[in-house]
């Protein structure tokens, strides 16, 4: 029996007459008889007894109403469920990552992400920190990937997703490297470093500061990420900063860290939200995802 026919069959049911059930239908009353002659057919029943007042319904055919009830309430709530499970799965999530992360965190994510969820869409925007927070507050993405700043603006929340290292570089070949074992020893060095806009510039030139030293000379200096920087190091006798889980990766290669707390800045990282924005389904899952995983 068809859905259709048994939605047909109930208005008939409701109605009692011929005319009104299929005015209620959008149909012509020719067509709602073909359709009640194809139900008796498939039931082998007379389903209706027929009079000058219109129709009234046989024991079987409000059996068939009973049923037809049923299955049309089963029918919508699958419907239902499965608009519920589309809305899930599908969607587009705007992540906002910083630039370094896009390869140790969040690739490896997308990949199984997008494996078990085939109709979500991913857009990825990469910048610094700082830009991010204010992108997120603009609702211009949903999520965010960052370290975590001195003070979370009020109308953000967030998860941990642990430390963030980042170590002074330089290529392994660098002429000093042996002498350059403090903070007074990089005085005289040049640096390829952060616009003084962003948080590690201000990490940096504070040290300098409290040590009683003055500034790190800078030669190259950009909005770009450090990790920008890494052929620039490996090609120059500079001294930047990178992450340290890069400097173990292939975009590494050829370069050092100097060792020493000293000459280590630890930020934490977190996955940030608009506190009171909407989150899709599928975004909700992406960033539980991304707080399991990292």
């Amino acid at each position: 029996m068809r859905l259709e026919d048994l939605q047909a069959f109930l208005q008939l049911a409701e109605h009692g007459n011929l005319h009104r059930a299929a005015d209620a239908l959008g149909v012509t009353q020719s067509a709602l008889s073909k359709t009640l002659a194809r139900l008796e057919a498939g039931s082998g029943l007379r389903l209706v007894e027929r009079s000058g007042h219109g129709v009234a319904l046989t024991p079987a055919g409000l059996s068939l109403k009973a049923h037809a009830q049923r299955v049309l309430l089963a029918m919508g709530d699958l419907r239902g469920d499965l608009a519920e499970q589309r809305q899930a799965r599908a969607g587009a999530v705007r992540v906002g990552v910083l630039p370094h992360l896009m390869s140790t965190l969040l690739s490896p994510l997308l990949a199984r992400f997008v494996a078990q969820r085939p109709l979500a869409q991913f857009s990825i925007e990469t910048q610094l920190s700082a830009r991010l927070l204010e992108l997120l507050q603009r609702a211009e993405v949903d999520l965010v990937l960052a370290a975590r700043p001195d003070r979370v603006p009020r109308d953000l929340d967030w998860r941990p997703l642990g430390p963030l290292d980042l170590r002074v570089a330089l290529r392994s070949g660098h002429p000093r490297r042996a002498q350059l074992r403090a903070l007074a020893d990089l005085t005289a060095e040049r640096w390829a470093l952060p616009a003084s806009s962003l948080y590690l510039r201000h990490w940096l030139d504070e040290r300098f500061t409290e040590a009683g030293l003055p500034p790190p000379r800078v030669a190259v200096e950009s909005t770009a990420s450090p990790s920008a920087f890494a052929e620039l190091l490996r090609q120059s006798d500079l001294l930047g900063i990178l992450p340290a889980q890069l400097l173990q990766q292939g975009e590494g290669h050829g370069l050092v860290a100097l060792p020493g707390d000293a000459l280590l800045w630890r930020r934490e990282l977190g996955v940030f939200w608009r506190a009171a924005g909407y989150l899709s389904p599928v975004c909700a899952d992406f960033r539980d995802a991304v707080v399991q995983g990292g």
